[in-house]
């Protein structure tokens, strides 16, 4: 073993002056990549010990997943510390390779996010070699370390049941009996009737204590269990953390052969959700205080000198850190009492991650108090943390700390009070423990040190939340330099003193045999460039010396001063073989990613921004920046300014809820302000609203001539209407300010006064004030209209007939009428624009619909229908949907099985590893006549595939407009449906799905070949007119499509996928009568997709409790994605009673009845519209495409696999593909 001496420092008066500041300025440094823990992501309990014994301190962590094979982060791990900064995986060679529950059906559950939870170091059999406990959901893992550097599972031999059906959250190592062997403590929370407590016996064996013991409680969520002497009676006690409404217990040892439960004559018996416990004297009074974790409120049991408690946690500026976990007392500034670390975070309705809190003792400082010093020191990241361990990583004397992510990569904060080639004027002191008579780790020795200016007492048991660890008990000692006296407390009742000890020293304490100085010194790190992206990296490097060089820089070439929706070319000079990244804020990349020329389209803003980064394959360059002025003044000639208030209102869209039909009814309201600011000025056109009656409402217009020309009237008249207007219907949204900010933006740049929206005397010529009129004609006429505005478009009489359905609990329990809309209880719901929303319960969105004034639609094509004493009015009535009846035989019930049966299987396409490859070429795509599409619901199974996906599209044999054939483009059908399926959701940028006409509108208007000729006749159309006539037809056919669609949903109520699958399956399966589990009702056996679960079936359960149920091969659904960007859920076989469909598990389904397709209608109808006004069924040049970028466009998942080019011909293929796209959406 090589030794190593310390860097004395020299102290003096001077150095004291000079270094004493760093007390207070405590620094932590994130050095996990660095160190060789960067790997470690999404883990849950952590754990530290010296398991080769080289004197170094080596970490176990906790993967929180059940094991995947070929998913690293699913993996927990074991790494060896190298003495020079750094770890080293050491997994495989320890042979701590099974520790996988993948053959356990374990759900999720609220107790903790994953299945894998703790680890727990202890020296079990007492050969000197820590052993390591392992927790998960229904299994416990013991292995033996062998002395050798690896380790041996040993559960079954030790008495340690294969699977115990229990969520095991914690374990203690300590001795309840005295015998001086470690006994086992399980927490277990909520699923089994009690904790359990075994019994060392000595010979490698435990015995279940817990009946004869009354150890183990009865009936709670238990988390962390602490020993310690509560009755100073020699016998160790177990405190015990409770989750939910049920106090703490603290059970009292009764002489090492039962306990009795006492919390409450102790004053401990807190119920606030309580979570992680750590003990300390934070007073330096000489008594060992509690600090307790749990929700918005903590908990700090002062101790009044008897070991009874009061709680001061509010005194102390203490008591609400978040939703909090893992905590630990310690000396990170090393002055002499013990600061507080908290980790924090849970993903629970609409709260997800939170900063961490680093709280520094002020008592020192002659403040009876705790500081918040997180964000000073580094240590206040915001993430969904669950456990943090203290220890000294590099061995210089300061305490580094690791924390555990759930959500992403998990932190080693380095503490840089102390560096192993820096003198400081900061002492301290480490003990090392071994106990002889006691247990050989010494758990639950007192340790009490004197200085000449301080005493300091610690109390050692290793516990942590998730984990136990064995290491040095550590001593801040501020600036004293000279130990006086060291006592301690063994377990056994033997009491040591030693005197006049060497500060900055480590020593091991032998119980009854003596005090031995160790020789060990500090991690000795290497100097280099630790950057992996440099081109200088040194991957043996732990500390950095500014050494790292980049790829040489040059500047970006480019227009510096561009205009709204502009496209621009910019350039940076690569080398042969480099790739360029770019990103761009303000506007998007049209194509160039990865090379030296990107072309980008900017958005409506006042300035843009970009930053590209060369890579050689072997290093990188350093980022280089460009800005952009942007201007409405520079805009390209083809460009109007209804076409940028038009961007505008997208924009709005994607910033508010996703309300498909308000913002249907907001286009068009928006199209007619400017159709009319537009048509008053012209000789021949009339206007829609403004000086018409219109479904009962009348407004006036009258004559003035203009004080400015046609032209800047116009320009200034539409832009006031659009402001004027929009300001209004987006005052509420949740991104309001920023919405108005760019409404303001562009009335800024155009030169207009936005003061001057309230005045409409248009009479004298004023442009302004006629588009602040017509804004205002709107105003009221959209008050009238039906649409409930006024009321924030609530619903004034529809009431659901169904009791909610919880996604998040399996099945369908509450649901009464198999045929109508079910509402969703989620924990928290957060829209497709990614707004959240309130309340648990979403409400049906617009089902009185039909109340709202149309476009073209007239009397005619309306049917009213009475319910409960309330009127729903229908247009275009297509009459009943197919409905479950009990006897299921009916043809309308085997159109019902059919087709929600076929979202399942159509869910199993979703894998882009099945090896099925599809052309998506307009050559094999699309091209339905519309005479072949079905009439009756029993003519979908012969225009659908049902077992393949798609429909009888068969594609375009040339291109009519090249006259060539359309080429091939071959793609994993798995990547072709996700990607048609986030597509067409809602809106490539989630502008809901009238919106999302409008940008294929737009995208058409930008064709260099297209022209704007009106039905593709006469002569082309000038930029604003062609704008004006074409928003204005599109925005009307999206509104009635909204108000034909939503009345038929309002008024037949109908059920959407998740609800009626999870339904059938409930009832049973429909297939054979000879079966348990016949029903009438139930869903179609389909053999490889929906099955039964037998006996032996990996989904069968612990208890067999799932045999007979129904199975389905679909997508896994979001218990298989920790994260979305770089995890796929996959295909493969779960319960029915836990499908979900493609979707987001803050969003599920949109909140609105099945029947019928909301998207499809608006997208016929734009396609409709599309070909009408363009005179061409084609797009221009014969095809229209979108590219989903490899592993970029995908949101709920990772992907694609590659690049997917959704290509159409015409604009009916892109509307049929839509239609696809839902039911694979599901």
């Amino acid at each position: 073993m090589k030794k190593k001496s310390w860097i004395l420092p020299v102290l003096n008066s001077l150095l004291f002056i000079v270094f004493m500041p760093s007390a207070y300025a405590q620094q932590f440094q994130q050095v996990q990549d660095v160190s060789g823990l960067g790997q470690m992501q999404q883990n849950a309990g952590v754990a530290v010990a010296d398991y080769d014994g080289d004197f170094d301190l080596d970490l176990f962590i906790v993967a929180k997943a059940i094991d995947v094979e070929d998913d690293n982060k699913t993996i927990s791990r074991l790494f060896r510390n190298n003495d020079d900064g750094s770890f080293s995986d050491v997994t495989d060679e320890a042979g701590l390779l099974d520790l996988s529950t993948a053959d356990l059906v374990a759900e999720d559950f609220f107790g903790l996010d994953g299945f894998k939870h703790g680890a727990y170091w202890g020296d079990y059999n007492n050969d000197g070699f820590p052993d390591l406990l392992l927790t998960h959901s229904y299994r416990i893992q013991l292995y033996r370390n062998l002395g050798n550097g690896t380790f041996f599972e040993v559960s079954d031999i030790a008495g340690f049941e294969d699977e115990n059906g229990c969520r095991n959250t914690g374990a203690t190592w300590f001795d309840y009996n005295n015998d001086g062997f470690l006994d086992i403590y399980l927490s277990v929370w909520d699923e089994c009737d009690n904790n359990f407590l075994y019994r060392n016996n000595g010979n490698g064996t435990f015995t279940d204590v817990t009946v004869e013991t009354e150890a183990g409680g009865t009936g709670l969520a238990s988390y962390t269990a602490l020993p310690f002497d509560f009755n100073s009676d020699g016998w160790k006690d177990i405190y015990v953390t409770n989750d939910f409404d049920d106090p703490n217990d603290l059970f009292i040892n009764q002489n090492g052969t039962s306990f009795e439960e006492q919390s409450q004559q102790y004053g401990v018996n807190s119920m606030a959700d309580d979570m992680g416990v750590t003990v300390g004297d934070y007073n330096n009074d000489g008594y060992f205080d509690l600090f307790i974790t749990a929700i918005d409120k903590n908990i700090l049991y002062t101790n009044q000198g008897d070991n009874t408690f009061i709680d001061q946690a509010a005194e102390k500026n203490v008591d609400n850190t978040g939703w909090a976990w893992g905590t630990r007392f310690a000396d990170f500034d090393l002055d002499g009492d013990e600061d507080l670390f908290v980790v924090n975070g849970y993903e629970f309705e609409i709260r997800s991650t939170e900063e961490n809190v680093y709280f520094r003792n002020m008592n020192v400082e002659g403040q009876d108090t705790f500081m918040d010093e997180s964000a000073q020191a580094g240590l206040g990241d915001l993430t969904i943390s669950v456990e943090a361990v203290d220890f000294d990583y590099d061995n210089d004397g300061d305490l580094d700390i690791y924390v555990t992510n759930s959500d992403q990569q998990s932190i080693l904060y380095e503490n840089k009070l102390l560096n192993f080639d820096e003198p400081s004027a900061l002492n301290w002191f480490k003990v090392v423990l071994e106990g002889t008579v006691s247990n050989r780790d010494a758990i639950g020795t007192t340790l009490t040190l004197q200085t000449e200016t301080r005493t300091i007492k610690r109390y050692y048991t290793g516990v942590g939340f998730l984990g136990q660890s064995l290491q040095p008990v550590h001593f801040g000692l501020n600036s004293d330099e000279q130990i006086l006296e060291l006592q301690l407390d063994w377990p056994s009742g033997l009491q040591e003193v030693y005197n006049v000890l060497d500060v900055n020293s480590i020593v091991k304490a032998v119980e009854g045999q003596g005090l031995q100085v160790l020789d060990e010194g500090p991690s000795i790190k290497i100097y280099g460039c630790t950057d992996p992206q440099s081109c200088s990296f040194n991957p043996d490097a732990t500390v950095d010396d500014g050494s790292c060089t980049y790829l040489p820089s040059a500047s970006i070439s480019g227009a510096t001063n561009s205009g709204f929706l502009k496209r621009e070319s910019y350039s940076y000079p690569i080398e042969d073989g480099s790739i360029a990244t770019w990103q761009v804020e303000g506007g998007e990349i049209l194509n160039g990613q990865g090379t030296g020329t990107i072309t980008v389209r900017w958005g409506l803003e006042e300035t843009g921004h970009l930053t590209v980064r060369e890579n050689n394959s072997q290093c990188f360059g350093l980022d280089v920046e460009f800005d952009v002025n942007l201007s409405i003044n520079a805009i390209d000639p083809d460009k109007s300014i209804v076409r940028i208030w038009n961007e505008a209102l997208l924009e709005a869209i994607r910033g508010d809820f996703a309300r498909p039909t308000v913002h249907a009814r907001n286009l068009f309201h928006a199209s007619v302000a400017m159709y009319d600011a537009w048509a008053i000025y012209d000789d021949e056109a009339r206007p829609y609203l403004i000086g018409n009656e219109l479904n009962g409402f009348s407004s006036e217009l009258l004559d003035f001539i203009p004080i400015e020309d046609v032209e800047t009237s116009r320009r200034k008249a539409i832009s006031y209407s659009a402001y004027r207007l929009l300001s209004h219907r987006f005052q509420n949204s949740p991104q309001a300010e920023a919405i108005q900010r760019r409404f303001d933006l562009i009335m800024e740049q155009l030169g207009y006064e936005t003061e001057f929206t309230t005045t409409t005397n248009y009479q004298f010529g004023n442009a302004a004030a006629l588009g602040n009129y017509i804004a205002e004609t709107i105003i009221s006429y959209g008050l009238q209209d039906g649409s409930r505005e006024q009321f924030d478009y609530d619903n004034a009489y529809y009431e659901p007939v169904n009791e909610v359905l919880i996604p998040d609990n399996p099945g369908n329990p509450l649901i009464s009428d198999p045929n109508r809309w079910q509402p969703l209880s989620l924990d928290s719901f957060i829209d497709q624009s990614g707004n959240p929303v309130d309340g648990s319960v979403i409400d049906f969105l617009s089902p009185e619909w039909g109340n709202v004034w149309p476009f073209a639609m007239q009397d005619d094509d309306k049917t009213e229908y009475i319910r409960d004493g309330n009127t729903y009015a229908v247009y275009n009535d297509p009459l009943d949907p197919p409905y479950l009846e009990p006897t299921g035989m009916e043809t309308s019930s085997e159109s019902y099985k059919w087709g929600f049966s076929m979202v399942s299987v159509w869910a199993s396409h979703l894998d882009p590893y099945d090896g099925v490859m599809w052309d998506i070429s307009p050559a094999t795509i699309g091209n339905v006549d519309f005479g072949d599409f079905p009439t009756a619901f029993e003519n979908y199974p012969a225009f659908y595939d049902f077992l393949e996906g798609g429909d009888i599209g068969s594609g375009h044999g040339i291109n009519p407009l090249t006259s060539e054939p359309y080429e091939e483009q071959l793609v994993p059908r798995g990547d072709y449906a996700r990607v048609l399926a986030e597509f067409w959701a809602d809106g490539p940028d989630s502008e809901t799905p009238p919106g999302h006409w409008f940008t294929i509108l737009n995208y058409v208007n930008d064709n260099p070949v297209f022209e704007k000729r009106f039905a593709g006749e006469g002569e082309i159309l000038d930029p604003l007119e062609w704008d004006v006539k074409a928003y204005f037809i599109m925005g009307g056919a999206m509104h009635d499509s909204a108000i034909s669609a939503w009345s038929i949903k309002g008024w037949y109520d109908y059920i959407r996928p998740i609800s009626a699958i999870r339904y059938m399956a409930s009832q049973g399966q429909s297939s054979d009568d000879t079966l348990d589990n016949y029903s009438p009702e139930g869903i179609p056996l389909i053999e490889g997709l929906i099955e039964v679960v037998q006996p032996g079936d990996p989904l069968a359960g612990f208890f067999n409790q799932n045999v007979g149920k129904i199975k389905l091969y679909t997508w896994r659904g979001h218990d298989y994605i920790d994260n979305t960007e770089t995890d796929e859920a996959g295909v493969g076989w779960i319960l029915a009673d836990n499908w979900w469909p493609y979707q987001r598990p803050t969003f599920v389904t949109p909140p609105f009845a099945g029947y019928v397709s909301g998207h499809s209608t608006y997208s016929r109808a734009a396609a409709e519209v599309m070909t009408l006004i363009t005179g061409d069924a084609f797009f221009p040049g014969g095809m229209g495409e979108f590219i989903a970028r490899q592993n970029e466009f995908l949101v709920f998942e990772e992907g694609p696999s590659m690049d997917v080019i959704l290509q159409w011909a015409t604009y009916r293929d892109a509307s049929d593909q839509c239609s696809l796209s839902r039911i694979w959406g599901g």
